[in-house]
């Protein structure tokens, strides 16, 4: 029945054969209106419409696998849990946000999302518990230490780039 399938993070895509049923379970996959299930209709929709997420959850796969001692010194290994909160916070981002952006390994465990927007920079420090922020632009600054990472500052985060940094 089904002919592909690629597995990322929070996501999963498959492509199926056009026979009869798939086609069928496809137009009734197409009328749920869960915004977190999308439909796509070609590996070219997933590639275009998702292509941020996917670049950056291969970053963070890669981090995740990194040893103690990475950098040559005596970094260490990234902490499950700062990946984990970079996984939440790219599911979280749009594309338009994500495309400026980019995620790094800390020496500490920790995980770094830095992003260099066309009116400014932001930058947020993951260390597996909370996080803290920071972005700055040209008639705009705004940071925040030791936050919960949820739903509502992400989307305050969003809504403050868009608005002040792109």
């Amino acid at each position: 029945m089904l002919a592909e399938k690629t597995k990322t993070r929070q996501n999963f895509y498959v492509r199926f054969e056009n026979t009869k049923e798939n086609l069928a379970l496809l137009a009734y996959l197409q009328t749920l209106k869960n915004q977190k299930f999308v439909v796509f209709n070609s590996p070219t929709e997933v590639t275009n419409s998702e292509k941020e997420h996917i670049r950056l959850n291969a970053e963070i796969d890669k981090i995740s696998q990194l040893k103690a001692g990475w950098d040559g010194f005596e970094a260490s290994k990234p902490n499950k849990n700062a990946i984990t909160q970079a996984e939440t916070i790219v599911s979280m981002l749009s594309e338009k946000v994500l495309k400026y952006c980019a995620l790094f390994p800390s020496n500490d465990s920790s995980v770094y999302l830095q992003g260099n927007f066309p009116k400014g920079g932001f930058a947020a420090y993951l260390n597996g518990d909370r996080f803290s922020y920071f972005m700055k632009g040209e008639n705009f600054k705004n940071s925040a230490a030791d936050v919960e990472l949820n739903d509502k500052i992400i989307s305050k985060i969003e809504n403050q780039i868009c608005k002040n940094l792109i």
